[in-house]
């Protein structure tokens, strides 16, 4: 749970970062453009690298490939990791076939049945496809921006 916690304060910090970082090239930017205004000079190019339909290639990309690479990374931790039933969790299934009147040779076969740990859901994997959905929408976006100014 510690380690949750810190993820998630840990990505909420670097977004906070890029956030403040990108705020702070828009105030240079302004500030530049200020300056040259009260010297009568030329105003500077407002293009940036961000300009263009080509930014909407960029993110498409990013967004698609990542979601793919979540969606990979969640599959293969779902293979490959194993959690172990807790004791409580084994107490009450034991507990609710006794309920059920079932006999202690029951109650020992499912403990044996509770004994295997268990796996991550494949369908966490799923979660991936929010992000590749996004990305997608970029390079369709991107494809007709592209279209429609020729």
């Amino acid at each position: 749970m510690q380690g949750e916690t810190a993820f998630t304060f840990g990505a909420m910090g670097l977004v906070v970062y890029a956030l403040y970082l990108r705020f702070r090239r828009r105030e240079l930017q302004h500030k530049e453009r200020m300056a040259a205004i009260e010297k009568g000079v030329a105003l500077p190019d407002l293009t940036d690298v961000e300009a263009g339909p080509r930014i909407y290639l960029l993110r498409g990309m990013m967004w698609l490939f990542g979601g793919i690479a979540l969606s990979v990374f969640l599959m293969v931790f779902s293979a490959t990791t194993q959690f172990p039933k807790s004791i409580e969790q084994r107490v009450q299934a034991g507990l609710r076939i006794q309920r059920m009147g079932g006999t202690a040779e029951q109650i020992r076969d499912a403990q044996a049945e509770t004994d295997r740990p268990e796996r991550l859901p494949y369908t966490i994997s799923l979660i991936g496809l929010i992000p590749a959905a996004v990305g997608l929408a970029y390079l369709i976006f991107y494809r007709a921006e592209r279209t429609r100014s020729r």
